[in-house]
């Protein structure tokens, strides 16, 4: 929840020029350009890569509402009197909106169209990996994803460090080992050849015709040195076996709620759901405190935690996260995935094993749409869904009954630490979502915005308020019914979405990038919160609800979002007629 905020905060301050004073006044109360004597063409097709901008107005300045990628189809409805800008429909739009007209192929383009570039080309921060790293005479080169990685003397982890590589960094590469999980590859500068794990990087150029070095070839690694894991990178293209059950979309509305529970009273926790009428809990697990030596589980915690809710009634999902140190050696930290994709779903298949019929569900990670909650992989949906999938068939194969919740993305709009969350959810179904989930996690945040108001009454001019307004991310109602929007485009609305994090917080003493919280009161923390569920309630895809949060410190910055001896606490009960 705290990147989510933080990153959102940033970008409304980011931005709070362009949604000053003038631009309320002189943008949302004139009336659109009036279209061109010429009837604009009817279709065209998005030439710029890798993503132009959809902006509210056909301006520059203006708030960007979506992306479009290189090759979209798009409709033509209206242009600019100027001849510059389109306004344009598509189905990967959640509403029309303007773009350059220079960065759109037509049929019959008009002649008014001018032939300069505008300058709204897509940001660069905006790609998703590094550029492309081919060298001029096409030879095979592999570009750096982590910020570092380490440079090995041979192909594995077993091999000494003799350098380092970072983010952007290309490497020419030299030849590959039999498996082909490393790049040997010549370091700027350096005498002898080196090796880089392939998974951590983007190829280019004539890849095909690298040689394999036979394992003769390969100096062995040092006697002393500790066997490498057995672990196939995790980004490469080793086939995920297709699903072992299909997908359950059978859950029925009901409420829940997030709670600390690690190290906690359990019991003080199972009390307080029950007395607000709630029937699910949510408790996130971090790997990298269950498992911090490999084979060494911590299971007591998980355990006390199951035990607890069950013999109180209450069904329990985990949302899991993070790795330990010894699952990403090459890239140190703990706040991505581990190298080994395989290794993270195998600890969920164990998870589901040991708790099957006791424990409802696990949501697979959280928030990947976001750098920090993927740190050393390409911030894409196709690195996510191989994660994914091979987690789906770990907790099925386990327990066929235990539902599968997909990782929730969090609105964030586009920058260089985030991609767009209804983007990013498309990405995720294009690489098979609908055939490895049980629901559809989402995180609707409301920020300052109450909760039945969308984007489009603040870019109408309906709605006004002094933050976090410029951009659909704001917006809880916009957030829910644009992910279910995208389910349906993909006929997977047989599911219904899992809001695995809401809520609003409020204080007079908010932490830096959650100054928005000093504007909502504790009365209108309570109000808004039922009326989001009774939203949800009413929609009829809505699952299980997740109120972020129960009981987190207050002294912290989740704390500002707890119910728990506040308001919203005896509201939800009247509201569930507890």
């Amino acid at each position: 929840m705290s990147a989510k905020l933080l990153l959102c905060a940033q970008r409304s301050r980011t931005l709070a020029a362009v949604i000053a004073v003038a631009l309320l006044a002189a943008l949302l109360l004139t009336p659109l350009p009036a279209r061109a004597q010429s009837d604009p063409p009817t279709a065209g097709q998005v030439l710029a890569a890798p993503r132009l901008n959809v902006r509210v107005r056909p301006s520059n300045t203006a708030a960007i509402i979506g992306k479009l990628p290189q090759g979209a189809a798009v409709e033509i409805v209206d242009i600019s009197d100027d001849g510059t800008w389109y306004r344009v429909a598509s189905p990967l739009l959640s509403s029309n909106g303007w773009v350059a007209a220079a960065f759109v192929a037509t049929g019959a383009q008009p002649a008014n169209v001018s032939a300069s570039v505008p300058a709204d080309p897509p940001a660069a921060a905006e790609t998703a990996t590094p550029p492309p790293a081919a060298s001029s005479d096409g030879a095979p080169v592999a570009a750096v994803v982590p910020a570092r990685m380490n440079v090995r003397s041979g192909p594995g982890t077993n091999y000494s460090v003799v350098g380092s590589a970072a983010n952007g960094d290309r490497l020419p590469i030299l030849a590959r080992n039999g498996a082909g999980d490393w790049w040997q590859v010549q370091l700027p500068g350096a005498g002898d050849p080196a090796w880089v794990f392939a998974a951590l990087t983007v190829p280019s150029g004539a890849v095909d015709g690298v040689p394999t070095l036979a394992a003769e070839d390969i100096p062995a690694p040092p006697a002393a040195a500790a066997p490498a894991p057995a672990a196939a990178p995790a980004a490469a293209s080793s086939p995920v076996a297709a699903p072992v059950v299909p997908p359950n979309p059978s859950a029925g509305f009901a409420y829940g709620i997030t709670a600390s529970m690690w190290q906690g009273d359990r019991q003080s926790v199972a009390d307080a759901v029950k007395q607000l009428g709630f029937t699910w809990v949510k408790q996130q697990i971090r790997w990298e405190f269950a498992e911090p030596e490999r084979g060494a589980v911590n299971w007591h915690e998980m355990d006390t935690t199951v035990n607890t809710m069950s013999a109180n009634g209450i069904n329990v999902m985990f949302s899991v996260v993070t790795s330990p140190g010894w699952a990403r050696p090459n890239l140190g930290g703990t706040g991505g995935p581990p190298e080994d994709f395989q290794l993270f779903a195998n600890f969920l298949g164990s998870i589901a094993g040991r708790y099957c019929g006791r424990l409802q569900a696990i949501e697979v990670w959280n928030e990947q749409n976001l750098r920090r909650e993927w740190e050393g992989f390409p911030l894409e949906p196709a690195s996510y869904m191989d994660l994914l999938r091979r987690s789906y068939n770990a907790i099925k194969g386990a327990c066929p009954q235990m539902l599968v919740i997909s990782g929730a993305t969090t609105p964030a709009g586009y920058s260089d630490v985030a991609y767009d969350d209804i983007d990013y959810l498309r990405g995720m179904y294009q690489h098979g979502l609908k055939s490895y989930s049980d629901g559809i996690g989402i995180h609707p945040s409301g920020f300052a915005n109450p909760p039945s108001v969308i984007f489009e009454d603040w870019a109408s001019g309906q709605y006004d308020s002094l933050s976090h307004v410029n951009h659909r991310s704001f917006y809880f109602l916009s957030t829910l019914r644009e992910s279910r929007k995208v389910m349906e485009q993909y006929g997977d609305s047989a599911k219904k979405l899992w809001p695995t994090e809401f809520g609003w917080g409020s204080t007079p003493s908010p932490f830096p990038g959650y100054e928005y919280e000093a504007r909502i009161d504790e009365a209108t923390q309570a109000r808004w919160i039922v009326e989001a569920f009774n939203i949800m309630a009413g929609t009829g895809y809505v699952a299980v609800p997740m109120l972020w949060n129960l009981n987190y410190p207050r002294d912290t910055e989740m704390g500002a979002f707890a119910v728990l001896g506040r308001p919203a606490f005896d509201a939800l009960r009247q509201m569930t007629g507890r």
